[in-house]
């Protein structure tokens, strides 16, 4: 059995500065120890360090502690070599495996529109292929719906206001009000499903991808021949997305 390695102090540490960074306020050497249940003496000790190499500075006045930029312009660099598109290759390529269909990655658009970043092409010998580039309607795509179920109340408004529903398919929600209740459905359950709304005789299932802070990413979805995804499979499939959305979700430092 190899030998297990750790580094308590690493780590506390490291959950300080992603509860201070979470949270954008200043703490108290007290609130942190209790909020991260380590001693004051631990706390106290971290922060010292950290003052010292400039990733935190404390504010005399009341003896609390905020980050500073540091972390920010490490960010920035790290997101310069690492994109979406490039975390989420190991998650799509399990999801095309295991459902033998295309999976999508995408985000939103201009005025919430839905881009489509990346895909894997289905296995199967007859599959639906999208294109990576052009934007999509959101309020009839799986992806898109998933995405729109995660804005706060006023930017949905703002959508709405905006957007024109255009009936494409007999399934197309046609109303702000229907799709009101269907992002409803959407946050409870999870996930979303665009069952021929957008293409007759295609289905898709898509689940939203946070990053740290839970600030929305995107959406990880799964588009097959309405054939091949019967109502009868769509739960297993949905939770196959889910996991797949969850564990990407994950590796960008959401812990949602």
């Amino acid at each position: 059995m190899g030998r297990t390695y750790s580094a308590p102090a690493a780590r506390k540490a490291i959950c300080l500065l992603e509860l201070m960074a979470t949270e954008d306020k200043p703490f108290s050497v007290t609130e942190l120890a209790t909020r991260l249940d380590v001693t004051v003496n631990s706390v106290f000790r971290i922060l010292k360090e950290l003052e010292t190499l400039q990733y935190i500075v404390k504010n005399e006045s009341d003896s609390t502690y905020t980050l500073t930029a540091k972390l920010y312009y490490l960010g920035i660099s790290l997101s310069s070599r690492i994109s979406l598109k490039h975390s989420a290759q190991p998650f799509l390529t399990r999801l095309r495996e295991e459902t033998h269909e295309t999976v999508l990655l995408t985000t939103f658009g201009q005025h919430y529109a839905t881009l489509i970043v990346d895909q894997q092409i289905s296995s199967e010998p007859i599959k639906f292929i999208s294109t990576a580039g052009p934007e999509y309607a959101s309020y009839s795509s799986a992806m898109g719906k998933a995405m729109l179920a995660c804005l706060s109340t006023q930017e949905l408004e703002d959508y709405l206001s905006w957007v024109n529903f255009a009936k494409v398919t007999e399934y197309t929600i046609s109303s702000p009000d229907e799709l009101r209740r269907e992002l409803v459905q959407v946050r409870t359950q999870g996930y979303a499903v665009d069952m021929q709304e957008s293409v007759l005789g295609l289905k898709c299932v898509a689940a939203p991808i946070f990053s740290i802070g839970g600030r929305l990413e995107g959406a990880l979805g799964v588009s097959a021949l309405a054939f091949r995804l019967p109502d009868v499979k769509l739960p297993s499939v949905a939770r196959t997305v889910c996991e797949q959305a969850r564990l990407l979700s994950a590796s960008l430092g959401y812990n949602g």
